[in-house]
């Protein structure tokens, strides 16, 4: 310690004996000290306040950047086979606003239609050109786009090779490609 520092409190002591504190005034810090501090709810406002406008501003982010999937089916031409379908899972901007609620129960209810309606076809998988393909002897040959791959391959992967069962509703689209089924006899 310097002598500076040492000057100075040899002065706070004389001062501090000379001039002491004062009873009363003791008694009310010593009672401001042991009051255990009320929680302020006002103090919390501003974080409630940011934390409500974070929620929504993701809520007005979903319903403007999440658009519902819808299923497509695009017949393009092939030299080999006598149709080739594309099927594909695409967004729609032009349907109208709905509840997700609504959409789903529709799409439950269109779902459960198309169960009762539906075909089957035997084919062979494949992958070429990024995306999977049922081939139905010369006859058919169905492309299916790798988002809706994923979404009919959730319980199951696919092999190439493999034969399936092809599931298809009443406008052709797939609902499900079920493996195990017995090789397709094409006629040349």
């Amino acid at each position: 310690m310097s002598k500076l520092d040492e000057k100075l409190q040899q002065l706070y002591q004389q001062s501090k004996t000379e001039h002491p504190m004062p009873q009363q005034l003791k008694q009310q810090l010593l009672q401001l000290t042991s009051k255990p501090k009320a929680k302020n709810w006002k103090s919390l406002w501003p974080a409630m306040q940011g934390l409500a406008a974070s929620v929504a501003l993701i809520w007005l982010a979903q319903q403007l950047w999440w658009q519902p999937a819808y299923y497509q089916i695009v017949l393009q031409s092939d030299t080999t086979y006598h149709q080739v379908q594309l099927h594909s899972l695409a967004k729609n901007e032009t349907l109208p606003e709905q509840t997700a609620y609504q959409q789903r129960y529709q799409q439950y209810q269109h779902a459960r239609q198309q169960l009762d309606h539906s075909n089957s076809l035997v084919g062979q998988l494949r992958f070429a050109d990024q995306q999977w393909q049922i081939e139905v002897c010369d006859q058919l040959l169905v492309k299916i786009d790798q988002q809706l791959a994923l979404e009919l391959q959730q319980d199951q992967p696919w092999l190439a090779g493999q034969w399936v069962e092809l599931k298809t509703g009443q406008q052709g689209q797939i609902l499900a490609v079920q493996s195990g089924k017995q090789p397709l006899h094409c006629s040349s």
